[in-house]
């Protein structure tokens, strides 16, 4: 039986004219009234390796879509495993008036973006909040 804990490898060839953006969603315990999740976007291609650059194009572009979203925090950074990431938490109030947290982490290696993204109330953001940087930390892309 797979481990559950790895994601499921697959082989597929694509067209020279289509792009893999492929997204992963791990679900995690409903706490407070929200389902919690770690998100994982890769983007198979980033041009320029300027993480700060990287987070802030991608910030910006929430940013300016999300209405009454702000941004609490940005900042470069490395985590445990010595990956350089940028660590950003947005705070926003969707229309069931729950206030959210979202923490946002942008990462560069081997010349692809990885983009992480957990919602979080004020009370799981210390909680389940650790568990969510432990698995940010535990990630080792394979090799291309």
């Amino acid at each position: 039986m797979p481990d559950d804990r790895t994601n499921n490898r697959f082989e597929i060839t694509l067209p020279d004219d289509w792009v893999d953006q492929s997204m992963y969603i791990f679900n995690g315990p409903e706490v407070g009234g929200i389902q919690h999740n770690l998100t994982l976007v890769i983007d198979q291609s980033v041009e320029d390796n300027d993480l700060d650059r990287f987070a802030t194009e991608r910030l910006d572009a929430v940013l300016s879509v999300t209405p009454n979203m702000e941004l609490l925090k940005k900042e470069v950074k490395a985590l445990a495993n010595g990956n350089q990431v940028c660590d950003a938490v947005v705070k926003w109030i969707p229309v069931d008036g729950k206030i959210i947290f979202q923490k946002r982490v942008y990462m560069i290696l081997g010349g692809r973006g990885y983009t992480f993204l957990a919602n979080f109330t004020k009370q799981t953001m210390k909680t389940i909040g650790l568990q969510v940087e432990q698995m940010i930390n535990s990630f080792r892309p394979e090799a291309s």
